[in-house]
Parts: structure tokens; sequence; C-alpha cells
């Protein structure tokens, strides 16, 4: 009778440990809180990138975009974009479909209409802002997005911020290397931008680009500039989604592209506390142009 206990005593011993290890390695999930789909309810700024790689690590496509993202508080969202790629810059485009958010935050948006795709939603701050990563058929994605002032125009946007950036330079309809950019940004209040932006590229010297054109702000604080360097025949676009409306602080999401020649998606910040004027006083309240070209000239060592 014993040697039968003894023998299946053996067996056991033997068997594989894989169930075992397997619940001792099993991720660890973490709970509690007190988030749910209601968090995010309203219109909120949006800024998100993509990329494209080969199975060699090489780029194969690249995509940025800004806009915004409108949660119904409930399941619906929509996202409102203007996009920039290898084939084509200031582009509209209009994502659709479902979210839900769990009680620890974390959530996800099922994209439906306009593509298909999924996005993990990270949201924080009480739902004032949220992250997100995720994919389509495409592209991999990464972005974020806050809650968006109301009420903007041309003036809310006046003085000079900076603006930094990441992105690629772009050759034959290819990724041709990474590209990244700072500058300044002076906006008139009314609809004139003039731009400094010091371009650095992989294996070449910087080189400063001196742009200027028009802008115009929608009332849901949305953006675009329409821009040309000194000879006239290169085109430029920025478009922006604002971040905060504050005179001391305004704030903004940006993507700045040279169709077949770069994109650099970035943010801008008021580099100090700017004019509180009224939009028809906007253009007598900026600083100088000789101030201007000082100021530049102290960041960038630029003589404009």
């Amino acid at each position: 009778m014993k040697r039968p206990c003894r023998a299946l005593l053996f067996v056991l011993c033997c068997l594989p440990g894989t169930p075992l290890l397997t619940q001792a390695s099993a991720q660890t999930q973490i709970g509690g809180g007190t988030c749910s789909s209601s968090n995010l309810s309203g219109i909120y700024s949006f800024t998100i990138t993509g990329r494209q790689v080969t199975s060699a690590g090489t780029f194969s496509s690249v995509f940025q975009g800004n806009g915004s993202a409108t949660f119904d508080g409930l399941s619906k969202v929509t996202l409102a974009l203007t996009i920039d790629t290898i084939a084509s810059v200031a582009t509209p485009m209009t994502w659709g479909g479902t979210y839900s958010v769990q009680a620890n935050c974390a959530g996800v948006i099922t994209i439906t209409s306009g593509d298909s795709g999924t996005l993990n939603l990270a949201v924080y701050d009480q739902g004032t802002d949220f992250l997100v990563t995720g994919n389509d058929a495409l592209y991999n994605y990464s972005g974020s997005g806050n809650t968006q002032p109301s009420g903007c125009s041309a003036s809310t946007l006046s003085g000079v911020y900076t603006f930094t950036g990441t992105g690629y330079s772009l050759s034959g309809g290819s990724v041709a290397g990474a590209e990244d950019g700072a500058g300044l940004l002076q906006f008139d209040g009314v609809s004139i931008l003039t731009v400094n932006f010091n371009v650095s590229t992989l294996g070449k010297a910087p080189s400063g680009l001196t742009l200027t054109g028009s802008y115009s702000i929608s009332s849901n604080c949305l953006g675009s500039a329409t821009l040309t360097d000194s000879t006239k025949t290169n085109n430029y676009v920025l478009n922006f989604s604002i971040t905060s409306s504050a005179v001391a602080s305004a704030a903004f999401d940006g993507a700045l592209a040279q169709s077949g020649k770069f994109l650099i998606s970035g943010s801008g910040h008021a580099i100090y506390g700017q004019p509180a004027a009224t939009a028809a006083n906007h253009r007598d309240a900026q600083p100088t142009a000789g101030a201007f070209a000082k100021l530049s000239e102290s960041v960038y060592g630029w003589k404009i």
C-alpha cells in the first residue's frame, strides 16, 4: 500500500513547475481609484504623432496631427485633426468612435469611423489631461490632450513665444533622417506671424529660417498659419491647438511643416507676460521689430 503512495509523490514532485512559476510571475493588477468615463467630458486640445517602421528598423512613414478631442462624458468621442504626412501637409481629418475609462483611470478609445484602430488611454489630473498610445493598420501612435480654453480669437496669442519640436527631414517621398527645431514666434494679435526658427539635422550644420505670413485662430481655439521665407517661393504651414489662453502663460501644441522637406511637432509658450490689449491695439502693443531682432540675436545669434 505504501509503494503506490511513494510512487505518486515521486511523480508529483517531478512534474514541471510551469503553472506555479506562471502564477508567481503574473503581473500585479493595480486597482482603486474613482475614475469613470464621465471624467472625460467636453473639448480637449489634442496632439498625436505616428510612426511606421519596417522590420529592418527604418522609418517608412510618419504622421503628426493637432486638433481637438471631444468627449460626451458617456462613451462617444470625436477627434478632429489637421495632419501632416510624407504625402501631404495641413490635411483635415476626423476620427470618431467610442471610449471607456475604468476606476483606476486607465481606458481605451476605439476608432470606428475615419479610421479603424485602438488607443490606450490614461486619464490624470482629475480628467483635465490624458495620454494615449496605440495603433491602426499603418502607424504606432503616441499623444496627449488637455482641457481646452474657450472663446479664442486671433488676439489670444499676442507677443513673442518660444517654440521647440522634434520630427523628421524628408526627401524623395521618404524619411531622410531626424530633425529638431527651436525658435521664436511673434504673433501680432491680429493676423501677422513672424518666425525665427533654428533647424538641426543629423550630419548637417544648424540652419536658421526666417518666415513671415498670416495666421488665424477660430473660436474653438484651433489655429493655422501659412508662411514663406525671404525668397517668397518656399511655403510652410503651422497648425496649432491652444492649451492655455492666460495672458502671462499662454501655450499651444503645434506642428510646423514644409511639404516634402520636413515635419516638426512640438509646443509653444509665452516668453514673458504678454500685452493684454484688445485686438485693435495689439499691433501697437507688440515689441518693436528692433526689440524682436535683438531677442533673436541674443537667443540664437541671428541678425535680422
